[in-house]
């Protein structure tokens, strides 16, 4: 996988969704954590009990995320819930798994396998590599209301092949499973072209390509979803990063080119500046969704310490493909294109084993590690500070 690959994955999960321009939405609300606002001034600040009415007679649900914050989950957890008991005959689309994982997400369901297994037997930390317990409330409420959990994603080498060479250039056995994707509309080819101009000096080709590798994630996700609703006839809920639901460009927009079904997209967004940045429609009318959701942000002192890096798997083991500003890697010295070699004296061979020696390590520790940059062997301390006291 290349850098701009992976720079890809964390736009459409954040960057995307919140960096939208200034949104005519009542100021007061975003500083409401817990309230819900519309893309009609009269009809903002709705109770959770109305908005989840729209859900009632809908074939899917979409409840979108930013992949990092741990209220988005919760909140999805809670709607989740919500949705239960308004129609029991529900089941969960998760982006986070391709579908080479299903057998492990069935076990977890049926309670036949513990967490430490699941992980190792879906591969999460290959796959998805954001941290699991992120996803508890929503794998937890799954196994233990015996509601079925769908893999929606596809193989990371197909979204790769499609970035480089092309969706028509993709050789693969589960592009047949998918289809091809409806085409993007304009507006949709605006914004991705626009975020692909802002980090990489390209040409037209490699937008185009940008573009059908985006286009091929929110078609294997309506497919997925689509699959789970010919084969249980229940209300469908898709747990999908908010880049691929909103204005309905992505995900609903592939479930629209294949039939005529009722979706309905409920987006959270992080109370302040977050919120009211947005804009609740776009150039040509369109709702950011059928209600946006007010949360509360990640509160640093809950959080784990992380180095703050992106990685991408080489021959050679995990290279740093890019650096969060402020991060402890960037404080530490780590630079982009470093290959980790080893970590608290251990080998790394992929970025999993490195995310599983960092979570077993004590709070306030200081990580040894090994990088290869320019062809030697640079050794770095990376000094995790512990958790702030409240």
């Amino acid at each position: 996988m290349s850098s701009k690959h992976r720079l890809y994955i964390i736009l459409l999960g954040t960057v995307l969704y919140s960096g939208l321009t200034k949104a005519e939405t009542t100021a007061s609300l975003c500083d409401e954590p817990g309230s819900w606002i519309t893309n009609s001034a009269e009809n903002s600040g709705t109770g959770t009990k109305n908005i989840l009415e729209k859900a009632r007679v809908a074939d899917f649900v979409l409840l979108g995320e930013q992949h990092d914050q741990a209220s988005h989950h919760r909140w999805q957890a809670q709607m989740i819930a919500s949705l239960t008991a308004l129609r029991d005959d529900v089941v969960i689309g998760l982006e986070m798994l391709p579908r080479s994982t299903q057998n492990a997400l069935d076990q977890w369901v049926e309670g036949t396998i513990t967490l430490p297994q699941f992980i190792s037997q879906s591969e999460w930390y290959d796959t998805w590599r954001f941290d699991i317990e992120l996803y508890l409330p929503i794998l937890e409420l799954a196994r233990d209301q015996k509601i079925p959990l769908v893999a929606l994603n596809v193989p990371r080498e197909i979204i790769s092949q499609t970035s480089q060479l092309g969706w028509k250039n993709v050789e693969h056995a589960t592009k047949t499973q998918i289809g091809d994707p409806a085409p993007a509309n304009n507006l949709y080819r605006k914004l991705l072209t626009n975020v692909f101009g802002q980090h990489e000096g390209s040409d037209e080709k490699s937008i185009d390509h940008f573009i059908e590798a985006q286009l091929v994630w929110d078609r294997s996700f309506a497919q997925g979803l689509l699959d789970a609703k010919m084969k249980t006839t229940r209300l469908v809920i898709g747990i999908i990063g908010s880049g691929h639901l909103q204005y309905g460009y992505g995900v609903t927009h592939q479930l629209s080119a294949s039939g005529d079904y009722k979706t309905v997209t409920f987006i959270p967004t992080n109370m302040g500046a977050a919120c009211s940045s947005l804009d609740l429609l776009d150039e040509e009318g369109e709702p950011i969704a059928d209600a946006l959701f007010v949360a509360y942000p990640n509160h640093e002192g809950n959080d784990k310490k992380k180095l703050g890096v992106y990685l991408i798997d080489s021959d050679s083991g995990p290279v740093i493909g890019e650096i969060i500003d402020g991060s402890i890697a960037l404080q530490s010295g780590l630079e982009v294109n470093d290959t980790i070699i080893s970590a608290a004296g251990q080998i790394v061979k992929t970025s999993a084993e490195l995310v599983a020696i960092i979570q077993k390590q004590t709070p306030g520790y200081w990580l040894p590690l090994t990088v290869e940059r320019d062809g030697k062997r640079v050794d770095i301390i990376a000094k995790i500070p512990p958790p702030m006291n409240k």
